[in-house]
């Protein structure tokens, strides 16, 4: 069954730790955050892996894939804020 996600953050990805600093401001990016799933912004079919990897049980897609069993198998973890606190504040305007 082909899951309609990126497996792994993408280098661009804002929910990096090496993201630009500053790339999408802290209202932006608290939205983002607030919302319960968020696709990828290179590929608007599918959900963004840094956005799951991040938000976790909290990220929709992600738990109603548990919910079924699924393991989508994603990768990068280490690459990912730790926290949304960390990802708002590393966007938010110096």
């Amino acid at each position: 069954m082909k899951i309609p996600c990126v497996k792994k953050t993408c280098k661009d990805c804002p929910f990096r730790k090496d993201s630009l600093e500053s790339w999408l401001g802290r209202e932006r990016m608290t939205g983002i955050l607030k919302a319960s799933s968020f696709v990828c912004h290179k590929n608007t079919d599918l959900q963004c892996a840094g956005h799951m990897l991040l938000k976790g049980s909290d990220n929709a897609f992600l738990s109603t894939a548990r919910h079924f069993h699924i393991d989508l198998k994603l990768k990068g973890r280490e690459l990912v804020f730790d926290s949304v606190k960390d990802c708002i504040d590393h966007h938010a305007d110096s």
